[in-house]
Formats: structure tokens, C-alpha cells, sequence
């Protein structure tokens, strides 16, 4: 679909082709409690930027594609969800870990024990926070792994906050095996969560507690996560890519950061939402004080899917809209729900207003309007949510979300405007003639129905 983008100075032709949504309605806890919690600053961004990468440590041409892919966000930090060495990568002692970590994340990398690939003092303050998995023990050696690290609190289980994300990380395979050990990360967790004011709170813990694998659930690790306040549980172990729903709970398995990638099984449990194993991959979260989105990139940069998290929970959650080429976008997220009272609609979407980037501001907000059209089921929660890089792969520039109201009869009004902010650098880094990545998303959200979205993306050109 082409692009028409108007003439002005300083104008970004934010630009997305058109999207459609059908509807049918073993350490001392008190220790780890008094470690006082790494904080990274994000207030001279407009968004905080996070790779998630699972099961890397393979050293291999699969391991080194995620890495390079990861390296191009250039993102402010990484996670690694465990298993991040296997035995087939060779080495000795922390050496293990400089072959499967310090090679490829070296730039991360501060307090790490020194080997030929990675020096370990590369980044100023450490920007790689790992969680240990079973390879961790039955491959590498714990003592290896937490010799490797610098990590705080017990280096097993720790927090560290992320600008407005606080990471909360476990160790699954020893709380799985010794029951005291569970005990005490149950003690330290839950006070540490409750004692958060982050606008998101992450869990990541190697196990998954919920997955269509056959050699899982870890039912051991079903602790009440949402209760104690968590957004997001993020596991790998299983060596695909799938997200569920618990309660309203997202939970992500993305164990394919090196390790070669398994079939998903053919049936997948009744509370799985979407799965990719085509190809290695990780995830990008970009988070502000009111959003945060979490993207699964396979290698080849395609976007696989898209979660959506506002204050109060999900916000979208969807296959994500393949680019494919200047101004085309493919597009996803039809499902069904039950609605009473209506049989089927559709939602359209479309970003159609341009909006003056003006880069002298301390702070820029664009004006984005995305045009609508059909019918929603009564009394459902309608989203729009509209993000800018710097390309498909790039560093987000800013993102924004609206709330659409519904008619008491379904009917939607004919455009929301979404305010996307922009920090004044990533304004003043625009310049006439760049191209821009623009997406935009439409989540309807039935009242006792299944929530759907669709969203698309495109190139745009900023004038």
C-alpha cells in the first residue's frame, strides 16, 4: 500500500497501512533482603529498552545470529533466562562462560571474571542480568556460573530495576530440588515485590510453570506470581517460543537465544495464546511509565508476536503485522469472542494525520490519528496504541496509547488520536528524508470475551 506523505519542514509522514480485527463477540535470605537493589536510570530516555534472550550458551552460528540481531537494538540492557552454557561449547572453569557470554555480550559486561574473549570490565556499570538454569548445574558448575557473574543479592536470586521495569529473578532448579530453598526465594520474593513502586514488575525463572511442552509444566514453580503483584513471568527451558494466559497473567517461554529450536507439539494447552519455533530468536521489551510492549524477533528481524502491558494489565496481545517492503505491512490478531447480542464486526484502523516534530521542545508529543471504522461488541474496551523506531529493528523513538470509546450500541467514533511522546534527542535525531518505522494496533477487549488485536506496520519518511 503506498504511503502519501505531505510537504512541510520538520513533518513525519507517520504513515501504517490499514488494520482489521473480526470479532465474534540455599544462601541466607536475610542477606538477600538487606543487598541493597541495582537501579538504572532511564530518565534521559524517552523508553527503556531490555533484550530477553533464552537458552543462548551454545557458541554456535545460532547463538552468534541472535547476538547480532540484539546487538543492532542496542538495547540498555540484557537478560538471560538460564541454560546460558552447554557442555558442547567446551572450556573450563569461568573460561566456560567467556566462550557462551563475554564473546558474544561482552559490551554488557562489568564485574565479570576475565577470559580471551570478554576482559569482563567492558561497560562502565554491568547491563547483564542472568538467571541460572539447569545447564547452569548439570554443565557449567553453579560455582562456575557465580564466579563468573557479579551479581547482587545471593547472585541465585536478586532484583534490579530497569527504569520503569523491576526485574525480579529466580533460581527454579535448585527451588525444585530442595524444598527449603524454594522456601527461602518464596520469603524473599514476595515482600520484595510488594515493596516495589515500579510501574512493571517482571518474574523471570528459567522452568516454566505452564507450557505445552511434554517434558513440563513445572507445576512446583505455579507460585501466586499475580498476587504478589507481578505483570509478566518470563521463562525459557523449552526450546520454542510460545506465550499464555493465567488469570489474566501473561506468561512467555522464549528458549531459542542459540539453542536449536523443537518442533512446537502438535496440541498446545488451553491457556496458550501464540507460539513460534521457525527459527532462533529473542525478545525486545521497550517500557515507559505507562507502557511496555514485548516483541519476539526471530533472525531474520520479522516480528513473530506482540504483548502489550498498560497500568492495569494487558493492553494487546497479537500476532505481529510482517514488513514487507516500503509502505506494505501484513497484519494479525483475528480471533474470536463471545459476545452477546452480536453475531460478528470489524474494526479498521488507520494512521492518516502527519504531525510537526518539533525538535526545540524538552519534550515532544505527536499527535497520531488513527481513523476507525465498524462495531465493537457492548460494553467492550476498545485500545489503540501506535509505537515510532528508527527502523523495523531499531531503537523505539516513542510510543504512546489512547482508550477508544464504545457506543452503548458498539458504535465507534470515527478516529482516536494517540499522543506519542518522544524525548527531545530522539527529536532532534530526525532528519528530513529518514525513513521511520510506524506501527499502529487496535486490542478489542469483550466484556467476558476473548480479547483480540490487529496491527500493522510500515516504512515512513520524515519531510
Amino acid at each position: 500500500m503506498a504511503l502519501r506523505h505531505s510537504r512541510a519542514a520538520a513533518i513525519a509522514a507517520l504513515s501504517a497501512a490499514v488494520a482489521s480485527v473480526a470479532l465474534v463477540a540455599a544462601s541466607d535470605p536475610a542477606a538477600v533482603l538487606a543487598a541493597p537493589t541495582p537501579v538504572i536510570d532511564a530518565a534521559a530516555s524517552a523508553a527503556t529498552e531490555i533484550g530477553v534472550i533464552g537458552d543462548p550458551g551454545v557458541d554456535t552460528a545460532n547463538q552468534a545470529a541472535v547476538a547480532s540481531m540484539v546487538a543492532a537494538w542496542a538495547p540498555d540492557q540484557l537478560v538471560l533466562l538460564g541454560d546460558n552454557y552447554y557442555s558442547s561449547a567446551g572450556g573450563t572453569g569461568t573460561g566456560k562462560y567467556d566462550r557462551t557470554v563475554g564473546k558474544y555480550y561482552c559490551a554488557f559486561l562489568a564485574g565479570a571474571a576475565s577470559g580471551p574473549n570478554c576482559a569482563g570490565r567492558t561497560s562502565p556499570t554491568n547491563r547483564l542480568w542472568p538467571i541460572a538454569g539447569n545447564h547452569e548445574y548439570s554443565d557449567a558448575g553453579i560455582s562456575n556460573y557465580l564466579s563468573y557473574f557479579t551479581l547482587p543479592g545471593n547472585e541465585r536470586w536478586y532484583d534490579v530495576r530497569m527504569g520503569p521495569v523491576h526485574f525480579f529473578m529466580l533460581d527454579s532448579d535448585e527451588a525444585l530440588r530442595n524444598s527449603a530453598d524454594m522456601a527461602a526465594q518464596k520469603a524473599w520474593l514476595q515482600p520484595a515485590m510488594a515493596a516495589s513502586d515500579a510501574p512493571f514488575k517482571v518474574v523471570a525463572v528459567h522452568h516454566p510453570p505452564y507450557t505445552s511442552s511434554a517434558r513440563g509444566p513445572y507445576a512446583g514453580m505455579r507460585w501466586p506470581f499475580r498476587e504478589w503483584g507481578a505483570d509478566l513471568v518470563l521463562n525459557g527451558h523449552d526450546h520454542y517460543y510460545e506465550r499464555l494466559e493465567v488469570d489474566g497473567l501473561p506468561y512467555v517461554v522464549n528458549g531459542i537465544g542459540g539453542q536449536s529450536v523443537t518442533a512446537f507439539p502438535a496440541t498446545a494447552v488451553a491457556q496458550s495464546r501464540a507460539h513460534y519455533s521457525g527459527s532462533n530468536g529473542a525478545m525486545r521489551i521497550t517500557a515507559t511509565d505507562t507502557l511496555l510492549t514485548a516483541e519476539f524477533l526471530s533472525v531474520d528481524g520479522a516480528v513473530r508476536d506482540v504483548l502489550t502491558l498498560g497500568p492495569s494489565g494487558p493492553v494487546s496481545g497479537g500476532s505481529g503485522g510482517g514488513l514487507s517492503g516500503d509502505g506494505s505491512a501484513g497484519s494479525g490478531g483475528s480471533g474470536a469472542a463471545s459476545a452477546t447480542g452480536l453475531a460478528a464486526a470489524s474494526v479498521t484502523a488507520r494512521v492518516t494525520r502527519r504531525a510537526v516534530v518539533r525538535t526545540s521542545t524538552s519534550r515532544v508529543s505527536v499527535p497520531v490519528t488513527v481513523s476507525l471504522g465498524g462495531r465493537a461488541p457492548q460494553g467492550a474496551t476498545v485500545r489503540a496504541a501506535v509505537t515510532i523506531r528508527r527502523s523495523a529493528r531499531g531503537a523505539t523513538l516513542g510510543r504512546g496509547v489512547a482508550t477508544v470509546r464504545v457506543g452503548a450500541d458498539g458504535s465507534l467514533p470515527a478516529s482516536a488520536t494517540v499522543r506519542v511522546a518522544l524525548g527531545a534527542s530522539a527529536a532532534r535525531a530526525l532528519r528530513a528524508g529518514q525513513r521511520v518505522s510506524v506501527s499502529a494496533g487496535v486490542r478489542v477487549s469483550p466484556v467476558g470475551g476473548t480479547a483480540t488485536t490487529a496491527r500493522s506496520t510500515a516504512n515512513a519518511v520524515v519531510r
